[in-house]
């Protein structure tokens, strides 16, 4: 449904909502006479009625016509003398004359006046209102019965000076009564709440908010991922182990398994108890340096059994050391002791925790 009205002082169509009407009552400003009217005299559906018609305003009504005054109707004439009994015609017609007798015409004199002319010379005629009786609005539109554009410069208004009293208090404008939040129209709280965030301290405001919040996933970050990132960039290093050092961590060695490569493993049986001696050299592939893994080993007998299997922190390896450099090579030995299980088969793996 699309609502609209139409001024009564100047006939221009605007749209309009439901929500205007009922925060003014009905009274709306048209937007090119100023003319305040009551919008809800015109209001009709654009989608299902026609406008309304625009009437003149302020036309003056010609006045009713006088009702006409019959007068009493005259006296009616004396009848005539009786005329002598019917006699049978004779029985050679008589030729009629043109113009028949002056005796047998019958002198019946004319009524003066019928009652439809009654007074009807004396009744008034309307008069319709000379020009100069128009009121002052018509002259000011020009007649029209319908708007249109008119492109003329407006004139720049120029305000009459007042005669002030001397020594009178200037005068300060009152400031209007703001309106409650929730007596608006929903349309008009949405309006406000968004020039709410447009206003220049709430920008700035959200600006520095965000530079802050972006300062503060960028620490998180880093501190997260401190080891890679000491790695990968030496000359921030610095800077990470002062950040952790506010943070209370601590910048390790990188940690990854992945890179590391394991080249050569053996298993050497030393003494008569089942002591072995295990031998085995990483390279690392990468070019930073990375953390030292740890050691996966699972001992199996001649069938395929595993018969045990344990896991070595790097310092328990010989000798301890707690990282690689980048593409470094290295052997480690590391002994051990099976009891009384005799060992065939042994696998060797390397993981980071």
């Amino acid at each position: 449904m699309s609502l609209a009205t139409r001024c009564t002082a100047c006939g221009t169509i605007f749209r309009i909502v439901e929500d205007q009407l009922r925060v003014s009552d009905g009274w709306v400003r048209c937007g090119r006479c100023n003319e305040v009217f009551d919008a809800r005299e015109l209001l009709f559906d654009m989608e299902r009625e026609p406008a309304p018609d625009w009437p003149a305003r302020f036309t003056p009504e010609p006045p009713p016509p006088e009702p006409p005054t019959y007068s009493a109707p005259p006296e009616a004439p004396a009848p005539p003398p009786d005329e002598p009994p019917f006699s049978a015609p004779s029985a050679q017609p008589q030729a009629w004359a043109s113009d028949p007798p002056e005796a047998s015409r019958r002198d019946v004199p004319e009524p003066a006046s019928t009652p439809e002319s009654f007074e009807a010379a004396e009744a008034p005629a309307p008069t319709e209102p000379a020009l100069d009786a128009a009121p002052a609005y018509s002259a000011q539109r020009g007649d029209r019965l319908e708007p249109r554009w008119v492109d003329e410069p407006l004139a720049p208004f120029q305000a009459e000076a007042l005669d002030v009293p001397t020594g009178a208090a200037p005068l300060t404008p009152t400031p209007p009564t703001p309106i409650p939040t929730e007596a608006l129209p929903e349309f008009m709280r949405r309006a406000r709440a968004g020039e709410r965030w447009q206003q220049p301290a709430v920008r700035r405001g959200l600006m520095a908010a965000s530079v802050v919040l972006c300062i503060a996933l960028l620490a998180q970050m880093t501190l997260h991922f401190r080891d890679a990132v000491a790695a990968l960039f030496p000359a921030l290093r610095p800077a990470v182990v002062a950040l952790c050092s506010v943070a209370g961590c601590k910048v390790e060695p990188w940690k990854r398994a992945d890179v590391l490569l394991i080249e050569t493993t053996s298993l050497t049986q030393m003494g008569q108890r089942n002591a072995y001696k295990l031998g085995l050299s990483l390279r690392n592939t990468s070019a930073v340096e990375v953390a030292m893994p740890w050691v996966e080993l699972s001992l199996t007998d001649a069938s395929g059994a595993l018969l045990a299997r344990r896991v070595f922190p790097p310092t328990a390896l010989v000798p301890a050391v707690d990282r690689l450099g980048p593409e470094a090579e290295k052997s480690f030995s590391l002994p051990l002791s099976t009891g009384t299980h005799r060992v065939t088969g042994y696998t060797v793996d390397v993981f980071q925790p």
